[in-house]
């Protein structure tokens, strides 16, 4: 019996992260490594989910998932955002602090993917217009939990995370550190520049 009551729970957790990995449109293919559950089953969950929520049909996107890491390096915002995600992410024991060899393959796991859910969710309240999918998310932790292309520094200003390319070695600085850092040098820049004005007599002098 208690057997028989571990496995119903179980299968129950699956079924509760797929219909939650619906509701955050992720493709058949993703739902399917983070729950272990046949393409048959999330195709009829769609259907159930479409129906429970007075929808003709669930939002489903076609085609291979997010793959290229450069989307979360194209901009100063998705650069902040993707940290920010990061973050969330390690506190939730989304990102284990060990890396994993096959990130892919030991990532993915109900518990973890709740989690991640979780992380989405609560980003997605403080950030709503925000262009980052939850397919996107799990893109980013897999990327930073093999640890071979994108990793997670600390800013050299302010302490905060920065998502970089692991051969990337000019940025130490978040966006917001770097915005007052160029700030400050115009400012030191102006005031060099009056000092120098002030101190040469009559204004501009002949050259011969």
């Amino acid at each position: 019996m208690r057997v028989w009551g571990h496995r119903y729970n179980r299968d129950l957790q699956r079924y509760s992260l797929a219909l939650r990995m619906i509701g955050h449109e992720a493709r058949t293919h993703t739902i399917c490594e983070w729950t272990g559950l046949p393409p048959e089953r999330i195709r009829i969950l769609c259907r159930t989910y479409a129906r429970d929520h007075g929808k003709q049909h669930a939002v489903r996107h076609r085609g291979p998932s997010p793959q290229n890491l450069s989307f979360f390096l194209r901009s100063s915002r998705l650069r902040s955002e993707a940290a920010a995600i990061a973050g969330l992410c390690y506190v939730l024991d989304v990102i284990p602090w060990r890396k994993l060899p096959n990130a892919r393959r030991e990532l993915p796991n109900v518990g973890r993917g709740q989690r991640m859910c979780l992380a989405f969710e609560m980003y997605r309240k403080l950030v709503p217009a925000s262009k980052i999918t939850l397919e996107h998310i799990v893109l980013l932790v897999t990327a930073i939990a093999q640890g071979n292309e994108l990793r997670v520094i600390h800013c050299l200003g302010c302490g905060g995370a920065i998502i970089m390319d692991r051969f990337e070695l000019a940025r130490r600085r978040c966006t917001h550190c770097s915005e007052q850092q160029t700030r400050g040098a115009l400012v030191r820049l102006r005031v060099q520049s009056s000092a120098i004005g002030e101190a040469s007599p009559g204004g501009q002098q002949p050259l011969l």
